[in-house]
């Protein structure tokens, strides 16, 4: 078992659209008992100053945000069971069921890049589909190329925001280096450079295109 995006859907006296109905005893008393279940547990409370946001339970590198109709973040998977039994202790919500989506891995950035180099033939491959068109004078933006990096894309414990996404620079640099290879061709489009898959007769005739540097660049931000 590994680390997993959870979602604890929560029943409590909080409304979507409403909020608390201005019922400040039962906003308050949510929130201390809240507080108090983590603690006991051996939790730590990152406590929020403004009313608007609330508090997030954190445990290693485990975290909840304390959402009065959801308690949503990565946690083990094999602590679902005592978190459940955790929520089912408690008297101003109850937990009416549990939702697991997206796995997360611990993996540096170093072993990330790995990752990808494994998969170099098979990212190659998508690519070239991806941007393969019907006819020499279309081109795909680079809204393919982002698509291509999400999929390869692994979420992280150390980037849980996905604000550091190495897949977005590795799909991107192997785009520049098979437009090097003439296996990929630019062009300037309505709509800025544009990128189609070379034919095999393209392929083997080609002279190295000009690259623009500023759209690759683009593709990895």
């Amino acid at each position: 078992m590994g680390y997993r995006q959870v979602y604890f859907r929560i029943n409590s006296k909080y409304a979507y659209g409403s909020g608390w109905s201005n019922d400040d005893k039962a906003a308050e008393a949510f929130k201390e008992e809240t507080r108090r279940l983590f603690q006991e547990a051996g939790w730590t409370l990152q406590i929020s100053k403004n009313k608007s946001v609330c508090d997030t339970a954190v445990k290693g590198q485990q975290d909840l945000y304390l959402h009065p109709m959801n308690f949503s973040g990565v946690i083990l998977e094999e602590d679902i069971p005592t978190i459940e039994a955790l929520l089912a202790k408690a008297a101003t919500f109850q937990c009416r069921g549990t939702d697991c989506y997206e796995t997360y891995l611990e993996l540096s950035d170093e072993d990330y890049w790995a990752l990808l180099e494994t998969q170099k033939a098979e990212i190659t491959a998508v690519i070239l589909e991806q941007f393969k068109t019907k006819r020499r004078n279309l081109y795909k933006s680079g809204e393919a190329a982002m698509n291509i990096a999400q999929r390869f894309t692994v979420r992280r414990l150390c980037d849980k925001e996905g604000n550091r996404n190495k897949a977005n620079l590795y799909v991107s640099q192997l785009i520049e280096s098979l437009i090097a290879e003439g296996r990929l061709i630019t062009a300037r489009t309505k709509n800025g450079t544009g990128i189609r898959t070379a034919t095999k007769a393209e392929w083997q005739e080609h002279t190295p295109p000009l690259v623009d540097k500023d759209y690759l660049s683009r593709l990895a931000g």
